[in-house]
C-alpha cells in the first residue's frame, strides 16, 4: 500500500495583483526628486549628505518593487506547478475528512469513521445528496479506532437506491448512553482536478474535495479491507 502525507500547500493564485495607486511608486520619487534639483534656492542648494541620502532612498525603493515583483511572478510559477502534480491524484483512492461517499453500478462504497472511546452501539443514518433520510444501519458494539461499515445499497423500505452521492452521521453512545465522539471520513477514486474556485478540489463522486482534507492516498484496489 502507498500512502502518502498531504498538506494544504496546494493553493492556486486567482486574481491579479491591482496598483494601489495611494502609494507612492519609484517613478513618483524620482519626479519628485528632479523637481526638488529644479526648484531649490541657487543660494542655498541641498546639502550633498542629504541629497546622497534621498538617493539611497531612491534605490531601495526601486531594490524592493524589484523583489516583490520576483516575489509575484514566483507565486504563479508555483501555483502552476502545484496545479500539475495534482492533475497526479487522478485515478488514486484517497481518504479525506467528510461524509460523503457513492453507490456505483448498486455497490456502495464503505462508510469510514473514527471512534474516540469503545461503544456499546453505533447507528449510520444514510442520506441522499439532497439531505433526505434513506436508511438506517445498526452497527453493533464497535471498539475505539478506524471503522467499516458495508452498506446494501438499501433505503429503509428495502428497494435499491440511485447510483450517485450521499452522506452519512455516525451516532454511538457507550455502555452508560452517554454519546461517544466520532470523525467521518470520505473514500473515493479521483476522477478529476478542479481550480475554477481559487483553490485546488479533487473531484470524487460527482462532488468537490478540498485537497487539504485528504488524510491518505493509495492505489486505486489497495484500500483496507
Amino acid at each position: 500500500m502507498t500512502v502518502m502525507s498531504v498538506s494544504d500547500v496546494y493553493s492556486q493564485a486567482s486574481t491579479p495583483t491591482t496598483q494601489d495607486n495611494s502609494v507612492m511608486g519609484k517613478d513618483d520619487f524620482l519626479t519628485l526628486l528632479v523637481a526638488q534639483l529644479q526648484h531649490q534656492d541657487p543660494l542655498n542648494p541641498a546639502e550633498s549628505t542629504e541629497f546622497t541620502a534621498q538617493l539611497a532612498q531612491f534605490s531601495s525603493l526601486e531594490q524592493l518593487q524589484n523583489i516583490e515583483a520576483t516575489l509575484n511572478g514566483f507565486e504563479v510559477y508555483q501555483s502552476t506547478l502545484n496545479n500539475i502534480q495534482s492533475s497526479g491524484f487522478i485515478g488514486k483512492t484517497i481518504t479525506a475528512t467528510g461524509s460523503l461517499f457513492g453507490v456505483n453500478d448498486g455497490t456502495s462504497d464503505p462508510i469510514r469513521f473514527d471512534l474516540v472511546n469503545d461503544a456499546d452501539s453505533v447507528y449510520i443514518q444514510i442520506y441522499d445528496r439532497f439531505g433526505g433520510f434513506v436508511a438506517d444501519i445498526p452497527a453493533g458494539a464497535r471498539q475505539a479506532g478506524e471503522q467499516q461499515v458495508a452498506w446494501d445499497g438499501r433505503d429503509s423500505n428495502g428497494a435499491a437506491v440511485a447510483d450517485g452521492a450521499y452522506t452519512f452521521t455516525v451516532m454511538a453512545m457507550n455502555t452508560d448512553g452517554a454519546i461517544v465522539s466520532s470523525s467521518s471520513y470520505t473514500t473515493g477514486i479521483v476522477t478529476g482536478v478542479d481550480y475554477k474556485t481559487g483553490a485546488t478540489n479533487l473531484l470524487i463522486n460527482d462532488h468537490e474535495v478540498p485537497i487539504s482534507s485528504v488524510i491518505r492516498i493509495e492505489e486505486t484496489g489497495d484500500q483496507p479491507e
